[in-house]
């Protein structure tokens, strides 16, 4: 045979293994793609909740706390220690992607104000039971599922 026959024939039969590799790596990320695990995904027409309780437990002061949401009616709530408000429910059927509260809290300690944005990548956060939750601490406002603390502000 030719030399240069046999030189064509080896470059070949080398970007023939080159292009089986490439192909043998997508294939495998194919599989972890569909094997991942379903937690951040949303189901159709599944309702998140956002809540807050009040966890000012053992304040040596009155540990209630009162707070209003822009949406709906805007009714000024009084939570005790131990209270647990849903302040926005969102469901999504794919007509709407989002939605967006901005809800104000106030007690001894002082005053929050905090938005309360619902998309699906903070609603994945919240799988399986899609119970997001506010807590009213001695420091401030704290989201559970983003570990993002709002500090309490002084009243003026």
């Amino acid at each position: 045979m030719n030399p240069k026959t046999l030189v064509t024939n080896f470059l070949i039969i080398l970007l023939v293994q080159i292009s089986n590799l490439s192909l043998v790596v997508n294939s495998l990320q194919a599989y972890h793609k569909k094997n991942e695990r379903r937690e951040f995904s949303v189901k159709p027409n599944a309702i998140v909740r956002i809540v807050i309780s009040n966890d000012l437990f053992g304040v040596e002061n009155n540990g209630n706390a009162g707070f209003v949401c822009t949406n709906g009616n805007k009714v000024w709530r009084k939570s005790k220690p131990g209270d647990r408000f849903v302040v926005y429910q969102f469901k999504y059927d794919g007509k709407r992607r989002q939605g967006f509260t901005h809800c104000h809290l106030r007690s001894n300690f002082g005053f929050v104000n905090f938005p309360v944005n619902i998309n699906p990548d903070t609603s994945a956060y919240c799988y399986p039971s899609y119970i997001c939750g506010y807590s009213v601490q001695k420091n401030g406002v704290f989201y559970k599922p983003e570990k993002k603390l709002y500090r309490w502000k002084k009243q003026k």
